[in-house]
């Protein structure tokens, strides 16, 4: 048989396998989705963005510099986020206990009064200094190393921008945030010290976003119904490759070289050749006690 394809065969394969077609796709838009759904932890966003920015310049072009300088800075300044020396930092800060602030300090207040005695005005105290109270707050989290967030960190930038982002994607929304923000802390505390300037600040903080950003369940979806259409069609193609059967009369004449000599109807299939005779027989007998043409009428006299 002829391996070459034409276009007809091939729409003939795809009006064939059509129904096929709907069927596997179907089940595979659906198993990858809730595939995906069930086996795929989704994962969090969030981003904090910082601005690097000096202190402003009364010359206009050394303003124009040094934002340039800024710009080039950047890309340093992503080098360094994504090190152990801002990670590890971060990570100690999120597995230790803290101490946090509950009352400030406050300050003595004094009063003046004239002594009679010296003849001079006198400062003492009214109220007595109060310093800061703290406590100890347990730690956020427990098992979280410079590896693990290095894995979760990005850094994005903008051409010709002073404003850099910082991504953090993880399983749980609340820790995405956290380390974002506490990212942001730590380096802009570390870079004052590292490159001896003070020119980052935060712009906005991370917040909480519980919108999953993967998987993308609808684009999984939908390479899973094209896989299954797919599927089906290779399957139909297989099949018409390997079917041997004729079904055109002109293949045995042009293709063979043979000469038509009649065609064969199509007979049903006989279970049993006994059945098939009786049967035959009553009609027989049927048709003789009827009185058709050719065969004699039977006599239905008593004796």
């Amino acid at each position: 048989m002829n391996e070459q394809m034409d276009l007809s065969q091939l729409w003939n394969v795809f009006k064939r396998s059509f129904v096929a077609m709907i069927i596997l796709g179907i089940i595979g838009m659906s198993a990858a989705y809730f595939g995906a759904k069930a086996f795929i932890a989704p994962k969090y966003e969030s981003d904090t963005s910082l601005l690097v920015n000096r202190k402003q310049q009364e010359d206009p072009n050394m303003q124009w510099n040094a934002q340039q300088a800024d710009i080039q800075l950047i890309n340093t300044y992503k080098d360094i986020i994504t090190r152990p020396v801002v990670l590890q930092a971060v990570a100690d800060d999120l597995t230790s206990p803290q101490r946090v602030e509950v009352k400030k300090a406050k300050k003595a207040v004094y009063g003046t009064r004239y002594n009679a005695t010296t003849g001079v005005r006198e400062n003492y105290v009214v109220k007595e200094a109060q310093p800061a109270q703290y406590k100890l707050k347990a730690a956020k989290y427990s098992n979280l190393t410079a590896d693990d967030l290095a894995k979760m960190v990005t850094v994005g930038t903008e051409q010709s921008s002073q404003v850099f982002s910082v991504s953090v994607k993880d399983t749980d929304p609340v820790r995405a945030r956290d380390v974002a923000n506490q990212i942001a802390k730590v380096f802009e505390k570390k870079i004052a010290t590292m490159m001896n300037i003070s020119n980052v600040s935060v712009v906005s903080k991370a917040t909480v976003n519980s919108t999953p950003v993967s998987p993308r369940l609808q684009m999984i979806a939908l390479i899973g119904l094209a896989l299954g259409i797919f599927v089906a069609f290779i399957w139909g193609l297989i099949r018409e490759l390997t079917d041997q059967t004729i079904k055109d009369i002109d293949f045995i004449t042009d293709g063979l070289g043979l000469v038509n000599l009649g065609i064969v109807n199509y007979v049903q299939r006989m279970k049993d050749m006994d059945q098939a005779i009786e049967a035959n027989k009553l009609r027989s007998d049927d048709a003789e006690d009827v009185g058709e043409p050719g065969f004699p009428q039977r006599s239905r006299r008593r004796i």
